[in-house]
């Protein structure tokens, strides 16, 4: 059964291939005398056009040149303009950085008499913490050496009571 309906459908397929066969000819004809026809327009239209681009192109060469020259001028007008802003801008920002630096090295040498004065400070408290340290040092040293003479004459006395 379905081979049957493909058999059906291959048979409708052939005609309608047949049919299209028998009308292609003088079609494929009538389309090549009209490209013939196109193809012969074409060529005078395009003979015209290369005349009309010529004209163009040379007209357009001529405003070229001409907007050429114009922005060269004001290119040369615009390039003085910013040669003379960024000088301004230089001298400025060299009076600015001078100024910059006077107050830095102002404050630096501020921040420097701040730290030395620290420092000392903190020398002082440090010199006073060694000297503390190095006393407390020394009597637990003497302390040891009480502790010691005290289990030496303990040690002593147990040898000699044995």
């Amino acid at each position: 059964m379905p081979e049957d309906r493909l058999l059906e459908r291959l048979e409708k397929l052939e005609g309608i291939v047949e049919a299209t066969v028998q009308v292609l000819p003088p079609l494929v004809q009538d389309l090549s005398r009209r490209i013939d026809g196109l193809r012969e327009e074409v060529r005078g239209v395009e003979a015209r056009l290369e005349g009309r681009i010529q004209q163009v192109e040379t007209k357009l060469e001529g405003q070229i040149q001409q907007v050429e020259a114009k922005l060269e001028g004001r290119l040369q007008q615009v390039e003085t303009k910013l040669e003379e802003r960024i000088q301004q801008v230089e001298t400025r920002l060299e009076e600015r950085i001078q100024q910059v630096e006077t107050r830095l090295e102002s404050q630096i040498r501020q921040v420097e008499a701040k730290l030395e004065g620290r420092i000392q400070v903190v020398e002082g408290k440090l010199e006073s913490l060694r000297q503390e340290v190095k006393a407390e040092i020394n009597t637990a040293f003497n302390k040891a050496m009480l502790l010691f003479t005290a289990i030496g004459a303990v040690l002593a006395l147990l040898t000699l009571f044995r």
